[in-house]
């Protein structure tokens, strides 16, 4: 609440330019506008309250990947980060008729059908139920498993321990801890 953690996600992601400072990704200068196009593509998150269009789940989780004309194999590509998630029985349900945890874990499968280098976790348990919240951290720790790298914004600072994180604190736009959980 007011300590910069989804400013910071947005300025990672190159969604906003930021008030002082650079972020880098992989030895490059995130941008933001036109010139962070290609950072954009490279990156994917998951906003605390995720948008969904109006539509079947599946249309929605195929439309992340379309946007970035990776046409080839999407609906299966899809069904595979649903299944994930453990919603591949919803593919044909309106994104009207979910319930908040079905939204992120949906939001969730939009990230996996990308298959970005860096995901952005905007308090990805937030406004959902202990069980949905415990499916998205091992969504999470399947994709720690893969390699992937992931930055996880969360009031919950026990709730990520399992996942033996690197923590940062942040208090009004400044880290005052920066610790490993082993």
């Amino acid at each position: 609440n007011g300590a910069g953690k989804t400013s910071l996600l947005r300025v990672m992601a190159g969604l906003q330019e930021s008030d002082q400072g650079k972020i880098r990704f992989k030895g490059d200068t995130v941008s933001y506008g036109s010139q962070g196009l290609e950072h954009r593509r490279r990156v994917s998150m998951l906003h605390q309250e995720p948008y969904l269009f109006s539509g079947s789940v599946l249309k929605q989780v195929c439309y992340g990947p379309i946007s970035h004309g990776l046409n080839q194999g999407i609906e299966e590509k899809a069904r595979q980060a649903l299944e994930a998630v453990g919603c591949l029985g919803l593919v044909n349900r309106h994104t009207r008729q979910l319930s908040g945890g079905e939204k992120k874990r949906i939001a969730y499968a939009c990230l996996l059908a990308l298959d970005s280098e860096l995901l952005l976790l905007d308090e990805p348990t937030a406004q959902v139920d202990q069980e949905s919240s415990e499916k998205i951290r091992k969504l999470i720790q399947m994709q720690l498993d893969a390699g992937k790298t992931l930055v996880v914004s969360t009031h919950q600072p026990e709730w990520a321990k399992p996942l033996k994180p690197r923590l940062c604190m942040l208090e009004y736009g400044r880290i005052v801890s920066d610790t490993r959980w082993n």
